[in-house]
């Protein structure tokens, strides 16, 4: 079995979000990033997080230079949330909570509430096109304030969010970068938080060896380094919300009837960190059968482990948590799983436990 690399809750993503909450006066729930916290106390009128999808340290070393901006700025590396997936990460970024205090644990999450797996940025049940219900399911159970309101509240700056959609979108990268250095161009203090998807799509659809891959890491490398010298009194972090494994082989659980029996429903969460819903008559027979078949991938715990070990990180788990079921498998190969042969296969993925997932960079410039 592959060596796991597990999050680190002490220097990670939720550490460095805390970090900038704190910094504008909000009460944190975590303890900072004591690196950023040093920074910060430079007192910038301007600060600004580019959040660049799927840019872990693995990819930087494997497309940049050592003396590439980006890399030669490399603050520290440090940790993920698990799962190391977009929507537990950005998540944790945006609102200063650990994954099991903010709920949203992967792409797809099980409401018992509603007896439904919803897919979390959709709002569609999962697997399908259909609207899980009139009105937004994981908003309904997993509010959060996010971190310009919260900073906003301080009354210590003006903060935004920057998307490539939404309703306020920034689709095009020309447009992406226009705002956020308008912004910092403002008269008063800012803080902005910026999202770009890439290069997350390409890798999933090409893997991380591709030229396509290169040639955006390549061109984001060289954008935030125009960026960066074309702003002035600001300070600018640059990090990621996972790092990218190529995969090599899918299971499809269907192809296992005698595991696939056991289940009350489909896994959910991610094909790289599944969540089994058991049923009672298998419980004690369960982790034999699965190792038997997917125990060279994958890592296996009760329910009970995944509490212990506070894999989904600290805090008091949200009152409406229904998504960690009787056992949850976190990868450790290069394979994903998925029900059946009607999932989109990707080249590259992420939100197992291995290092090229976990590890992400923290990067920063000051202007």
């Amino acid at each position: 079995m592959n060596e796991p690399c597990f999050p680190d809750y002490e220097n990670s993503i939720l550490n460095f979000s805390c970090s900038i909450l704190n910094h504008y006066g909000v009460k944190v729930k975590h303890p900072t990033l004591p690196l950023a916290d040093k920074l910060l106390e430079g007192n910038f009128k301007h600060v600004v997080v580019l959040l660049l999808d799927g840019l872990g340290v693995n990819i930087l070393q494997k497309h940049l230079a050592p003396d590439a901006f980006l890399r030669r700025n490399l603050l520290c590396e440090y940790s993920s949330v698990f799962p190391p997936t977009t929507t537990a990460s950005t998540t944790t970024m945006l609102s200063g909570l650990s994954p099991i205090e903010h709920g949203w644990l992967g792409w797809d999450v099980y409401f018992e509430q509603e007896d439904k797996s919803v897919t979390c940025f959709t709002n569609n049940l999962t697997g399908t096109e259909t609207p899980a219900a009139s009105y937004n399911v994981v908003r309904k159970y997993f509010p959060f304030k996010n971190i310009a309101l919260q900073i906003i509240e301080t009354g210590r700056a003006d903060a935004g969010i920057i998307f490539p959609f939404g309703e306020k979108p920034f689709a095009k990268l020309d447009d992406w970068f226009g705002e956020i250095k308008r912004r910092c161009s403002s008269g008063g203090r800012t803080f902005t938080y910026a999202y770009w998807g890439q290069p997350d799509r390409y890798m999933h659809k090409n893997g991380t060896d591709a030229a396509v891959v290169h040639r955006c890491v390549s061109g984001l490398n060289r954008r935030v380094e125009a960026l960066c010298k074309s702003l002035k009194d600001t300070l600018v972090f640059v990090t990621a919300d996972h790092g990218h494994n190529d995969i090599t082989r899918d299971y499809y659980v269907e192809n296992y009837p005698d595991f696939a029996k056991m289940l009350v429903r489909r896994p959910v969460i991610e094909p790289r960190a599944a969540s089994f819903y058991v049923k009672d008559e298998y419980k004690a027979v369960f982790a034999d059968e699965f190792n038997r078949h997917f125990g060279n991938d994958y890592m296996l715990f009760t329910k009970q482990q995944v509490f212990e070990r506070q894999l989904f990180g600290t805090g008091e788990p949200h009152k409406n948590l229904t998504g960690i079921g009787d056992f949850v498998a976190a990868a450790t190969g290069t394979r994903t799983m998925f029900w059946n042969k009607d999932a989109k296969p990707f080249k590259s993925h992420h939100a197992g436990i291995r290092r090229d997932e976990m590890i992400i960079p923290l990067i920063a410039y000051k202007c």
